[in-house]
């Protein structure tokens, strides 16, 4: 999709022309405009349109596309919208040092939401459910020292070796 910063606020567009600069299918913008609030002059064809009444008309629909969630909302894809787990029961699993993955049912559709959570956060999402911390397998988070195997300064000795010995 095009950017709505392509827009031209004192700009008049045709149906057409702004379709083309958003990147969206010409009855896409005509849908819009008859049945979403987008303003246009209807009288004459081609329909024109502001580009100041595009802009407003993309942020409106930016901004209710936003969606702020609580600490302990996990945003559901099938439902498309924020839900409290199932139970108000969650995993927590480490995925950096300073951030993890929260893992719940939705109980909605049933489906598994994740949600990326600063482990900082971790208790303040406590207070509102259950959270279990899955520890990481040790193996991964950190492995012992291995030995290097640094052959770089014998093969310069073998190589100094054979040039000139």
């Amino acid at each position: 999709m095009g950017s709505p910063n392509r827009i031209k606020t004192h700009y008049v567009y045709t149906v057409w022309e702004s379709a083309q600069a958003l990147g969206r299918h010409r009855q896409t913008i005509i849908r819009w405009i008859k049945d979403n609030g987008l303003i246009a002059d209807r009288s004459k064809v081609p329909w024109l349109i502001k580009g100041s009444d595009l802009k407003t008309f993309l942020g409106h629909r930016l901004a209710k596309s936003k969606t702020k969630l609580d600490l302990h909302h996990l945003f559901c894809l099938g439902c498309k919208t924020p839900q409290e787990p199932d139970g108000k029961f969650a995993e927590y699993k480490q995925a950096t040092p300073k951030t993890g993955m929260l893992k719940a049912i939705c109980p909605g559709c049933g489906s598994i939401i994740n949600k990326v959570v600063r482990r900082a956060d971790l208790e303040a999402i406590r207070a509102k459910i259950e959270v279990t911390v899955q520890q990481a397998n040790p193996r991964l988070v950190s492995l012992p020292a291995l030995p290097l195997n640094d052959t770089s300064a014998k093969e310069a000795k073998t190589n100094d070796e054979a040039h000139f010995g």
